[in-house]
């Protein structure tokens, strides 16, 4: 074969593409092609880029014939795949279905059983790898559900009180605030672990001891929407009586402040006994009451699942009183971050003893 010449521009050409190349065969053809040009016998050539003679003859045989864009290897086109697009839409409609409305005794769909339906309503039969591979393209995702009260709450009742919190929030962020912004609940830490994943071989399923017998602590909480300050009470049950403690203590600890106090409607937060207290205080502390059935607005409610996940999760504590020392401590070392997380996760914190 007469050897190839190159005129400036040809050769810049393919000094660029193999600059800019992430192809190791597109940067060894052009390297063919430049060598060539130079006068490098084909032997020699082959030898040290470690390729066939037969190669180099068909790079130089393709450049001729289609310049640069010829050096990029031919990948072979492969048979056509068997998921036609009546498939693909079959697949997205069996996504968007519930299981159960088909006649499935189960409620979720994995991959296998997608596959194991599109076999029988479309005689198409493909393997689970492929049916994932189908939904990633098709941009599904198997991300974790969340609970929602859409149904049962009053949705212009959750944007008026949706509004109404943003203007208290914006208000308590002010240097001059005139009211406190505090978030409570209650929430219930267990000596029956709370489980969340962590990393194990494959094919071993972690497994955490469960007590014979499960205790439990109350928790009752209010952080400040502000300074993310948290108050703690904690006793044995949820009641009017226990709530109207934490009532007490909240109010000690922000003594000469007025305290704008948003929870929930539960029924020892509206017992006779509270609500004459708080009649009897509402200088000093104001309640405003969520509408039913909206947990999503109550803020404190991730502070809860925090704490469980990273603090409590997959460990069987000896004692009540050792899962209560576990979660204080917890609560310290967040508070000792002193970093935003979220809105609430810079606390000073004391849980107390079990009662």
């Amino acid at each position: 074969m007469a050897r190839l010449a190159l005129d400036p521009s040809q050769r810049g050409a393919l000094e660029r593409l193999r600059a800019d190349t992430r192809n190791a065969h597109v940067y060894r053809n052009a390297t063919i092609i430049l060598r060539t040009a130079d006068g490098l016998p084909k032997q020699v050539l082959a030898e040290e880029l470690g390729c066939s003679a037969a190669t180099i003859d068909r790079v130089r045989r393709r450049y001729r014939i289609g310049g640069p864009a010829a050096l990029a290897p031919i990948k072979p086109p492969g048979r056509p795949s068997r998921a036609t697009d009546d498939y693909r839409a079959e697949l997205e409609r069996a996504v968007r279905t519930p299981p159960q409305s088909l006649g499935y005794g189960f409620s979720t769909w994995s991959a296998a059983r997608l596959a194991q339906h599109l076999k029988k309503s479309t005689g198409i039969a493909l393997g689970v790898d492929q049916v994932r591979r189908i939904l990633r393209r098709s941009r599904y995702s198997l991300p974790r559900p969340k609970h929602t009260m859409r149904g049962k709450r009053d949705e212009a009742e959750f944007e008026r009180a949706k509004a109404e919190l943003e203007a208290l929030e914006r208000a308590a962020l002010r240097a001059d605030a005139p009211e406190v912004l505090i978030y409570q609940d209650e929430t219930e830490i267990h000596r029956h672990p709370t489980l969340c994943r962590i990393w194990a071989p494959v094919g071993r399923q972690p497994q955490v001891p469960a007590p014979g017998k499960n205790e439990k602590q109350v928790v009752y909480g209010g952080v400040d929407h502000a300074t993310g300050k948290i108050t703690y009470t904690g006793a044995a049950t949820k009641s009017g009586a226990h709530f109207l403690a934490f009532l007490m203590t909240l109010v000690a600890a922000y003594a000469g402040r007025k305290i704008r106090l948003v929870c929930d409607n539960g029924r020892f937060h509206t017992t006779k006994a509270v609500a004459a207290w708080l009649e009897a205080h509402r200088e000093q502390i104001e309640v405003y009451w969520l509408p039913p059935y909206c947990p999503s607005l109550n803020r404190i409610e991730r502070l809860w699942g925090h704490l469980k996940r990273t603090i409590l999760a997959n460990v069987l504590f000896a004692t009540l009183e050792d899962l209560v020392a576990a979660f204080r401590k917890g609560v310290g070392l967040i508070n000792g971050h002193r970093q935003k997380m979220g809105f609430m996760f810079r606390h000073e914190a004391r849980v107390p003893k079990a009662a």
